[in-house]
This record gives C-alpha cells, sequence and structure tokens, in this order.
C-alpha cells in the first residue's frame, strides 16, 4: 500500500522488471474502498489479479464488473520502468552443473557462472580482457533465452541474440570447470570449542 493506493506488480519469469506490469487501485480520500475490494474477493490475490487482468482498459475503468459497488476506486494499468525489478522465480538457486550438457542453454550458463565453476575467463568481442563475470550472469539472469553457449578448441564461447533474426555476438570465453565449488555457508563453531 502506498497512502490510500494498493500497487500490484507482476513479474514473470522470462521478462525483466522494466517489462513488468503494474496496477495500481485505491481512493484519493480513504483506503476503505481498496479493503472492501479485497474482501469482496476473499482476500485472495489471485482473484484480484485475475480481476484485474480481465478488465478493458481502453474505456473507463469505472464501467468495469470488477469494481461493482465500489464507485469512488480508480484503476491504471502501467508498465514498470525499473529495470533492476527481477522476477522471483528467476532467481531459484542456481545449482553447479555436474557435467557437459548437450545444450549450453542461458539457464546453464547462469549456473556455470553463479557457481564459479570456471577458469580462464575473457570478455570482450576478441575475448582479450580479463574482466569480472557477475555483470556477465545478471545479463545472462535478464534474458536467459537470449544466449547460448558453444565449445570451440576446448573453450566455451559465450553468444547473445538480442532477437531471433540478430547475429550471434561472442561476450566471453572461458574453460569449464564441473569441480563441486565449496560450501558459500560453513557450520558455525561453537565459540567454547577449541
Amino acid at each position: 500500500m502506498q497512502t490510500t493506493y494498493l500497487q500490484l506488480t507482476l513479474l514473470q519469469a522470462d521478462k525483466q522488471g522494466r517489462d513488468a506490469i503494474k496496477y495500481s487501485l485505491g481512493s484519493r480520500l480513504s483506503v476503505e474502498p481498496v479493503w472492501q475490494l479485497i474482501k469482496s474477493c476473499d482476500w485472495q490475490l489471485e482473484r484480484v489479479i485475475g480481476g484485474l487482468e480481465s478488465m478493458d482498459f481502453s474505456s473507463n475503468v469505472r464501467d468495469n464488473s470488477l469494481l461493482k459497488a465500489h464507485t469512488d476506486i480508480t484503476v491504471r494499468k502501467f508498465f514498470s520502468k525499473e529495470r533492476a525489478l527481477i522476477a522471483p522465480s528467476m532467481l531459484g538457486s542456481l545449482h553447479p552443473v555436474t557435467g557437459e550438457p548437450a545444450i549450453w542453454d542461458g539457464g546453464t550458463l547462469a549456473r556455470l557462472l553463479a557457481n564459479q565453476q570456471f577458469r580462464q575467463y575473457r570478455s570482450g568481442p576478441d575475448n582479450s580482457r580479463n574482466a569480472d563475470a557477475n555483470s556477465l550472469l545478471l545479463d545472462i539472469i535478464q534474458n536467459p533465452q537470449q544466449w547460448l553457449g558453444q565449445r570451440h578448441n576446448g573453450k566455451l564461447h559465450l553468444f547473445n541474440r538480442t532477437t531471433e533474426a540478430a547475429q550471434l555476438h561472442n561476450h566471453a570465453s572461458l574453460l569449464p570447470d564441473f569441480r563441486r565449488p565449496p560450501p558459500r555457508l560453513l557450520p558455525r563453531r561453537s565459540p567454547l570449542a577449541r
């Protein structure tokens, strides 16, 4: 809730935060109309979202049947401008890669980079720079469907394509290392143990 308005951001696994759909519903005078709407949907977020998605935003939103008696509620639909928003479904555990996959897709590349299962990382069009792989990892997480890995002379080259018709662009190369990474969280030792 922001003042008397409820803002909902719908994040999808395959879209960036700036493509997220947002809804804002409320009243300038009171929070009560929003609470009544939520209550009429039996406090189920899926019902509220389903009702909002069924509304026709090409006309006056007060004419929609979802709002029924809630005439002092205004509803807006807009697109988020926050690029930094990442869908929670995209942030699931990125488990280590245990062996050479048949296809190096974006998800597998993200897992490899997140677990630092590589050596000799080089970036840039000619793979001459020794840069940090974290920024590339964020790019892959944002648009995994645009990334592909391909083996050449023992190295794994990471390619990006912004559209189906676009050329593949070589962004980096590395040597995969399928050894299991060390655990990030170590068990705590008792302060009494010596």
